[in-house]
């Protein structure tokens, strides 16, 4: 099968806290946040209920771009895809979400500069939307972002189902 040539997108996320300062949750069971970037769900290991919530995960998404020729064509393309946080706590039957963060992936990727805090820095936060189960302040997501845009080959059968 001949390769062709295409381009791919690899997000390295490290995920650190969540903070949410005087907030008592009034459930004790555990936390994880579930993330879905690219299409793909993934999510932390489970945290005891109690604000700061640490993680410190560190994941990657990667997606591939068979029809871009230039990295600012991959920018483009997401625009149209949503980078979505939710903070779900483990209450019987199905768990709860506790708050959400949503954005388009390329304003998450590639954020302005009065986003991010210093010059070359990629420490970010973030102010989730609470849900309704959870009083007080609006807790803030704590992580940081490594964004790469590379040239790949793929088999030609493959750029087809993409």
């Amino acid at each position: 099968m001949p390769k062709v040539k295409a381009l791919q997108c690899a997000l390295a996320l490290e995920i650190r806290s969540v903070t949410c300062p005087g907030v008592v949750l009034k459930d004790k069971e555990d936390i994880y946040l579930s993330i879905c970037v690219f299409g793909q769900y993934k999510k932390t290991q489970c945290v005891p209920a109690t604000f700061p919530l640490v993680f410190n995960a560190r994941m990657v998404f990667e997606k591939v771009f068979p029809e871009a020729v230039d990295p600012g064509d991959v920018v483009a393309q997401l625009e149209y895809d949503t980078a979505v946080f939710e903070l779900i706590q483990l209450v019987p039957p199905v768990g709860e979400t506790l708050s959400t963060y949503d954005e388009n992936t390329r304003d998450f990727m590639f954020p302005g500069p009065n986003q991010i805090s210093g010059h070359h820095d990629s420490n970010r936060q973030v102010t989730m939307r609470r849900i309704s189960g959870l009083r007080g302040i609006a807790p803030k997501l704590e992580f940081s972002t490594t964004s790469v845009i590379t040239e790949c080959l793929i088999s030609s059968r493959k750029c087809r189902t993409q």
